[in-house]
């Protein structure tokens, strides 16, 4: 593991450890030992979220187009997945989550450049840790994920794929990465058990020692189901 590596896991550790005493700290005042360790465990909660975001960043990997210019698209993305927490003590979430987002040619900056079919792909997860605080209809909240992905990228830069013709300037590659994502977001509480979720993060990719692509921020909204 490189120095980045360890760099970003200590900081999510340290997230989880600061959290973790909050929680202790709290439990301690309890007025009796059974209290404190039927207080530890406080549910579960899961549910699907869609998101919509912008990716950036550097594509080593890319094609170059006729005019000299790394076929590197910028743009919107679209996707789905889900995610589950278990919830400890007053305030602490631990859990995990999954998603898969695409980024299609028509909605990148060079959508003049690349041919139709050209797309990025990534499906990506990790494990996820947060601090909630829990009112009658709102549960803000605020952590962060490490995990890791994969990027897919099929670059067409002469034809499309609808031409039925050999595209003989075509690119299709894929690399893993792994990633830091800070987030903020908040639960809505329609009933006691069914959230509206809103999040807000922002996916910083490592692969090779340096920020590349995907990097970007993502909104998600979906519901949560709360036991």
């Amino acid at each position: 593991m490189n120095t980045m590596h360890k760099t970003s896991l200590a900081i999510l550790i340290c997230l989880i450890t600061t959290l973790c005493q909050a929680a202790d700290n709290h439990e301690i005042s309890a007025p009796a030992v059974s209290n404190v360790k039927s207080s530890a465990y406080q549910g579960f909660s899961g549910g699907m979220m869609l998101h919509a975001g912008y990716m950036f960043g550097k594509d080593d990997n890319a094609p170059v187009a006729g005019n000299g210019r790394l076929c590197s698209p910028q743009g919107a993305t679209l996707g789905i997945g889900g995610s589950m927490y278990v919830h400890l003590f007053k305030h602490l979430r631990i859990g995990a989550e999954g998603f898969v987002s695409t980024m299609y040619n028509n909605a990148t900056d060079m959508r003049n450049v690349l041919g139709k079919g050209s797309y990025l792909s990534m499906g990506y997860g990790g494990l996820s840790a947060d601090a909630c605080w829990r009112t009658e209809k709102l549960w803000p909240y605020i952590g962060g994920t490490i995990g890791g992905g994969v990027l897919k990228g099929l670059y067409i830069v002469d034809g499309n794929q609808d031409d039925w013709q050999p595209e003989t300037n075509s690119t299709f590659h894929k690399h893993n990465f792994f990633y830091i994502a800070p987030y903020a977001g908040f639960n809505y509480c329609m009933t006691r058990r069914v959230h509206l979720t809103l999040r807000l993060d922002w996916m910083l990719a490592v692969h090779k020692r340096s920020l590349q692509m995907p990097t970007g921020p993502r909104l998600y909204v979906g519901f949560m189901f709360v036991h």
